[in-house]
């Protein structure tokens, strides 16, 4: 691993389809880290990265990982990767960013949390880019006191093709707006695509898929998600009793009685996909986050429970309970 002032040494794995986002990210952070060690399933894409990064193309992980010890290991592709891969890479300290949840279920998610419990990023597993970690999110001051009750929330995610498949998207919806609201009594769900076929694992949706979340005390919650979009947009708006507040991946906007302006920020950018992955590696790499809390683990886990309702309820046609599938996984 790098020393001193030296950039922090990262490596890529990856598969055909998103090698070019990689290079197009290792770009944009070529002053900031060192690509050592390139790797995925066989391909000519994997290896014209390996070749544009001056590096050799592997097609073992582990040897990769091996080979190549690295600050932080992109994983762009979770093909081919085990859990003993990831146990291996965490233990030995490296920061995993991922673009897709490694787990695909509670039980998956109990024995990932195990893992990367190290302070900072040191030996963490992040998903990005996290909605929570925009510029725009991180500008805004903490609404929860103006805002009063709150009574309805409606969160945004709009990708493309290979941008953030449709479940990364929606978990990482769900865990924004569980920041701001109690887990859901019930959850209908409907996924709009060319297929017939009703998926039976959340990484198998793909369209665009509508929630309609009941919420105790009075309160609901709308998201609107999709992997083909024409391009990538983020938006949380909360509606409270005292106050409603808008955020994007690059502004925030914070509005009391009669449309009154309270607080607002605006950062520069960023543009797209690739933008908001560096914007959130360049705040890890100057900012190191401290070790995950209990709550948030607790988070993650109402998130999931809230994606396989939405799943159930796609299949059943009925709104479904997230806090049974949570009871049933204990």
């Amino acid at each position: 691993m790098s020393k001193g002032n030296l950039s922090p040494e990262v490596t890529i794995w990856t598969d055909a389809q998103h090698a070019p986002l990689c290079g197009a990210l290792m770009n944009l952070m070529a002053s900031a880290l060192k690509p050592i060690g390139i790797g995925g399933p066989p391909a000519a894409e994997v290896s014209g990265l390996a070749k544009d990064l001056n590096c050799q193309p592997h097609d073992d992980l582990r040897k990769l990982l091996v080979d190549h010890p690295a600050a932080y290991l992109l994983l762009a592709s979770l093909d081919t990767v085990t859990p003993d891969d990831l146990a291996a890479v965490t233990d030995q300290g490296t920061a995993v960013l991922t673009l897709e949840p490694i787990a695909g279920d509670l039980q998956g998610l109990s024995a990932e949390q195990k893992l990367g419990s190290g302070n900072g990023a040191s030996g963490r597993i992040l998903q990005a880019p996290a909605f929570s970690q925009s510029p725009g999110f991180l500008s805004a001051a903490d609404p929860n006191e103006l805002l009063g009750d709150r009574r309805a929330i409606r969160f945004t995610s709009d990708g493309q093709p290979g941008h953030g498949s449709l479940f990364a998207r929606l978990f990482d919806a769900w865990v924004t707006v569980l920041s701001f609201t109690l887990i859901p009594e019930s959850i209908g769900a409907s996924l709009v695509n060319e297929s017939t076929d009703t998926p039976e694992d959340l990484r198998l949706l793909e369209g665009s898929l509508l929630a309609h979340a009941r919420i105790a005390g009075n309160s609901a919650a709308l998201l609107e998600i999709t992997d083909r979009a024409n391009g990538t947009r983020r938006e949380l708006r909360v509606q409270g009793d005292d106050a409603s507040l808008s955020i994007t991946d690059a502004a925030y906007t914070l509005t009391g009685p009669e449309n009154k302006v309270l607080d607002e920020a605006e950062a520069t950018g960023p543009a797209g996909f690739v933008d908001m992955l560096a914007a959130q590696w360049r705040r890890l790499l100057d900012r190191p986050m401290p070790p995950a809390t209990p709550m948030q683990a607790n988070q993650r886990a109402e998130a999931m429970a809230c994606c396989l309702a939405c799943l159930l309820s796609i299949r059943t046609g009925q709104p479904e309970s997230p806090g049974k599938l949570l009871q049933m996984n204990r």
